[in-house]
């Protein structure tokens, strides 16, 4: 009787070995997708890398294009690399630098003129000024943008990504 039930037990277990392999081939099928795989599904899904911001609010555009490397509450960060403070930042008084460094880009940060349009431009300055532990008076203007922004309007980070 002991017999039988240790040989039984051994033969169930070299039966279920084929579906414990099926199961984790499948499993592994599907969290790794060719990289080709990936990009025709990010395609078909509508994603499209050179498509404009439409947004005009704001905080929705800090939040998206600033936040990642200055924080959501503009406290800067250190460690990879450097990203200034935006909170209590005398250099946001007036929009100008601002304006200047989103458009045009500084140092290791990436210019965001070739997809923000002057509006947005503002937008994100009178956030900043007026948020994130700022009390500044607004001051931006699309003409200030239209000044700063480069003769030719191409991709300035084109360069560093070639």
């Amino acid at each position: 009787m002991k017999n039988t039930f240790i040989t039984t037990l051994i033969l169930g277990a070299f039966a279920a070995l084929p579906l414990q392999a099926q199961s984790t081939d499948q499993g592994a099928e599907k969290e790794i997708k060719p990289e080709e795989a990936m990009i025709t599904e990010m395609a078909d899904e509508g994603a499209d890398w050179n498509d404009e911001y439409t947004s005009t609010d704001g905080e929705e555009l800090y939040q998206t294009l600033c936040a990642g490397c200055h924080m959501s509450d503009g406290s800067g960060a250190e460690g990879g690399g450097h990203y200034p403070a935006l909170s209590g930042n005398p250099n946001l008084e007036f929009s100008g630098y601002a304006t200047h460094v989103i458009v045009n880009g500084q140092a290791g940060m990436p210019s965001l003129g070739h997809f923000l349009d002057d509006e947005q431009v503002v937008a994100i300055t009178d956030y900043i000024q007026t948020n994130l532990g700022n009390d500044y008076e607004p001051d931006g203007t699309v003409e200030a943008v239209a000044d700063v922004r480069p003769d030719d309007p191409a991709d300035q980070n084109a360069e560093e990504h070639e």
